[in-house]
């Protein structure tokens, strides 16, 4: 299932995610079939339940939850505006697999805060600890399953809030860093030795270096280069079953930008 997702709520009052995932589909998605959520463009946010625009995220969650329950994919790709847009996706391949899932969080931040811990109210700092069991009872309950920590493998991150580092350090979640996978010290048989052989892979550009990709909301220096990216995730793919795939959080500075993130998406139409 290719899933077009372009919720820019979960950052705040901004639409540039909501142009980003307009633009990835203008310009590198010709005679491709996506199924898009709708997405409401109000601007007036509210705050409600600790999450800004917590009506918007509800009901485009909802939406989500009803189509992939219709279409049952095996596989997906998701192309999506903020991260919040994941719950679905990533609870319901758990769900089909018994479990037999290990998501890979390539993102320069945790997304581990709940609503109470977050400074910022915006939902896009919240997905992982919502799929990881943890947040709003009624988004919570939209959720097809919940994972657990040992199911996800932080990559790339280095900008935590406190509480994600206390998360993080209690659960003793895995944190790849990114010098070590561009030396290539990363054994990537660790998921295996877990014991999971189907892997999901969460996209957020700002785990790029900002001097390779500037184009994200949020950006956080000492991050990948485009080739050592497209070599760590050719490389999963060479070992594990990739059953979803995803490119969050694109917030383009100009029309251009897009083109620089063609082999990212072609490796997604290519997953089957």
């Amino acid at each position: 299932m290719k899933l077009l997702f372009p919720q820019w709520q979960g950052s705040g009052n901004n639409r540039d995610l909501y142009n980003g995932v307009k633009l990835i589909q203008e310009h590198l998605l010709k005679n491709q079939t996506f199924k898009e959520i709708r997405v409401s463009l109000d601007e007036e946010l509210v705050e409600k339940n600790n999450i800004i625009g917590y009506d918007y995220i509800y009901n485009q969650l909802a939406e989500t939850v009803e189509a992939l329950r219709e279409e049952k994919p095996e596989k997906i790709f998701l192309i999506g505006g903020d991260c919040g847009t994941e719950l679905a996706p990533v609870t319901y391949l758990n769900k089909k697999l018994d479990g037999d899932l290990n998501v890979l969080w390539l993102d320069a931040h945790g997304d581990l805060n709940t609503p109470e811990s977050s400074p910022s109210k915006a939902f896009h700092g919240m997905p992982l600890r919502a799929i990881l069991g943890e947040g709003d009872p009624s988004i919570l309950d939209l959720c097809f399953s919940k994972l657990s920590s040992k199911q996800v493998s932080l990559v790339g991150g280095r900008d935590f809030d406190r509480p994600e580092i206390d998360y993080i350090r209690n659960h003793n979640m895995e944190n790849l860093p990114i010098d070590k996978i561009k030396k290539g010290d990363v054994d990537l048989n660790f998921i295996k030795e877990k014991g999971y052989n189907n892997i999901y892979i969460h996209l957020d550009l700002d785990v790029l270096d900002p001097e390779s990709f500037p184009h994200v909301m949020l950006p956080v220096s000492n991050g990948f280069d485009f080739q050592t990216l497209l070599r760590f995730i050719n490389d999963l793919k060479n070992i594990y079953n990739i059953v979803g795939y995803s490119i969050q959080e694109f917030s383009p500075l100009n029309g251009d930008s897009v083109k620089l993130l063609k082999e990212l998406v072609d490796f997604g139409l290519n997953i089957d």
